[in-house]
């Protein structure tokens, strides 16, 4: 086939990244993103505590690979706090299921942080700012700082992707100022936060990374997809 497909693996009680990858390939006429869902539901059950139940990613990704996607990637933000190491051993198996290059979210945040010699960061989390410490330890064992984090107070996973667009930036805004970081995360990808990169970034002169639209990075960059045509959503897309 001439069009180019690309597989995104997201928890079952996620709302915005279809929304986001939508949003993105509306830029890309001829890439189709497909998707698959595993068990996490709003409170997080679904998954084994510390791991992932590796059989429904397999699943997700087997299935992916019959729409024939060039690349696929588990679009969560999970493997920082589990620790990367988790995320490593489950490319492997979304690759072997799907047939192609795979990926996650956690994975090329970290190896587009390194690509940027960014090393301090804070994080935009949708609950309490505390929750942040696993994922710090997670990018801290990847030779990256966490410096601050605001949390948003969502009770659970399906309500962040409620979360508007003002709350998020005026989280970043506040993180900028007291911590001074090289980079700003978004770091849910049930928050809605790609509208809110391009402006953010020009306001503050650094990065702001929304995690939905990292794993959206991660499958056009998997895909050898060019992203020319993404630069004003955000700097993610103008790192080849």
């Amino acid at each position: 086939m001439s069009r180019t497909a690309i597989g995104t693996i997201l928890p079952s009680s996620n709302r915005v990244v279809e929304r986001t990858t939508a949003a993105i390939l509306r830029h890309l006429p001829g890439v189709d993103g497909c998707a698959a869902r595993i068990p996490y539901a709003p409170d997080g059950s679904g998954q084994p505590a510390g791991a992932y139940d590796t059989e429904s990613y397999a699943t997700a990704a087997r299935l992916l690979g019959h729409a024939g996607v060039a690349a696929v990637c588990w679009n969560g933000t999970r493997g920082a706090a589990l620790g990367l190491a988790a995320d490593r051993a489950l490319v492997a198996t979304l690759s072997a299921g799907a047939g192609c290059r795979a990926t996650t979210t956690a994975i090329f945040t970290v190896a587009l942080l390194r690509r940027w010699n960014i090393r301090r960061v804070a994080l935009v989390m949708p609950g309490a700012a505390a929750e942040a410490a696993a994922h710090a330890a997670g990018f801290a064992a990847e030779g990256i700082e966490t410096l601050a984090a605001r949390g948003l107070g969502c009770p659970d996973n399906l309500s962040a992707a409620a979360v508007p667009d003002s709350a998020i930036m005026d989280a970043a805004r506040a993180l900028a100022a007291e911590s001074t970081p090289d980079a700003i995360l978004v770091w849910s990808t049930n928050l809605p936060g790609l509208p809110c990169m391009a402006p953010l970034e020009a306001e503050l002169g650094i990065p702001v990374l929304d995690s939905a639209a990292l794993g959206v990075a991660a499958l056009l960059e998997g895909a050898g997809v060019d992203t020319a045509p993404l630069t004003a959503l955000g700097r993610v897309f103008a790192t080849p």
